[in-house]
């Protein structure tokens, strides 16, 4: 199998831990090609990357379209059209590559009536609703299943410091990975310890950190710098949306199973001062 993470650097149990980051490091880019490459050595059957249409899945994808390999973007369709603000740059990418992307259909508003989304987050041992359709999808494929996620994340917490963090929710979808048996990880953007160290080492990430983009609170709309610094992708730049804001809205999002989940920021994290982090590490 796949490791979810290398040497399991970062992990979860009863709390977050994470070891000691290197020193030693490229650009985020280089060190994203090494931690591909890796992957991609792992491989079994045919592969496979999960393509939200957010700058995330899009710069994995353009990765693995410049390592010349040879992959099955899959669009997730929540239907009726809830998350067509988001899969239309996906479908935009692909065409524009000319890519042929698998599309799985979900109906929804049957997803939710039925519970299945409500025992898939259990199953994930979460309590949000956000990755319950992604977890479906991905056990519907058969071969090598990626996701491009899990990049690092620095959020503003007062008028000057920012702290690194990491959430126990983001560990929900690797639980689905193990106990489903699919061979693949759902964090290529933070695969190896390399890759964490030199993106929140990284120049856009130091100016946010060293306060110089006043109005910014966390390192959402930053990424993309960091993604098309070195590799010249040039990826749009564009509003951070999970996917669900349509749904949110709409007459489904008072169907009483919603109310079993709690917002995004509830539940255990990791969170520590961006430069006493990097000091520590």
């Amino acid at each position: 199998m796949i490791p979810l993470l290398k040497d399991r650097y970062l992990r979860f149990a009863d709390r977050i831990e994470i070891d000691k980051l290197p020193s030693v490091y490229s650009n985020y880019y280089q060190e994203t090609l090494t931690a591909f490459e890796q992957v991609i050595g792992l491989k079994q059957g045919k592969l496979y990357l999960l393509y939200s249409g957010g700058v995330d899945s899009e710069y994995a994808l353009s990765v693995l379209l410049a390592m010349g390999v040879q992959v099955t973007p899959v669009i997730i369709k929540l239907t009726p059209n809830y998350n067509l603000h988001e899969i239309q740059y996906a479908f935009k990418f692909c065409e524009s590559k000319n890519l042929t992307p698998l599309v799985i259909d979900i109906d929804f508003d049957a997803f939710v009536k039925s519970g299945k989304i409500l025992d898939l987050a259990r199953s994930m041992n979460i309590n949000i609703f956000h990755y319950s359709a992604t977890a479906h999808a991905a056990s519907m494929l058969d071969g090598t299943v990626l996701l491009g996620d899990g990049e690092p994340y620095i959020r503003l917490v007062d008028d000057s410091n920012w702290d690194v963090e990491i959430y126990e929710y983001e560990f929900g979808i690797g639980n689905h990975f193990i106990n489903q048996g699919i061979h693949g990880t759902p964090y290529l953007l933070r695969y190896t310890s390399e890759m964490m160290a030199s993106f929140l080492n990284s120049s856009r990430i130091q100016e946010l950190a060293s306060n110089k983009h006043p109005g910014k609170l966390g390192s959402h709309s930053s990424k993309v710098f960091v993604y098309n610094e070195h590799s010249n992708f040039n990826l749009e730049i564009r509003t951070k949306q999970h996917g669900y804001e349509v749904i949110e809205q709409s007459e489904i999002f008072k169907h009483e199973v919603f109310r079993e989940f709690k917002p995004w920021s509830t539940g255990n994290k990791y969170s520590k001062n961006y430069y006493k982090f990097l000091c520590e590490q």
